[in-house]
């Protein structure tokens, strides 16, 4: 794509388009292997450990891939293991956006947080998208209405 072309298909289309799964959880007393079982139940890449409806921290299967390199134990809980810096994008967010944001921070998966009036400062996590729901809407695949 050329520097005087116009911005891919996808571009502005509002992020929480395609935040549609459900989104996955597991309770902070999730052991690693409860996790890993999930992901792969589900065929994600990243889970959000909740504490009751508060957000407390993402593992990714990367995560979990070093812990299993480095001999870990994966009785181990969630809690010891997550990210808890999320990094988070609000829902109005254009998909370029957030294509930016992920580059930048180095992840594969963003969480999609509520942004009204009711939580002017970033709500609740409502979703979770992967570089592979950015770059497919960048490339123009179907984006869910």
């Amino acid at each position: 794509m050329s520097p005087t072309s116009t911005q891919p298909p996808g571009a502005t289309t509002p992020i929480r388009r395609l935040a549609t799964r459900e989104l996955a959880t597991v309770g902070p007393e999730a052991t690693l292997r409860e996790v890993a079982e999930e992901l792969a139940m589900d065929e994600i890449g990243a889970i959000l450990v909740r504490y009751g409806h508060d957000s407390t921290g993402v593992i990714s299967e990367r995560d979990l891939v070093a812990v299993i390199a480095n001999g870990g134990d994966l009785g181990t809980q969630a809690t010891d293991l997550m990210t808890v810096d999320l990094v988070t994008v609000p829902e109005d967010a254009p998909v370029v956006d957030v294509a930016r944001v992920m580059l930048d921070a180095g992840i594969r998966h963003v969480l999609v947080r509520a942004d009204d009036e009711e939580h002017p400062e970033g709500g609740p996590v409502t979703g979770i998208v992967s570089i592979r729901d950015v770059v497919g809407a960048l490339l123009g695949d179907d984006v869910p209405a």
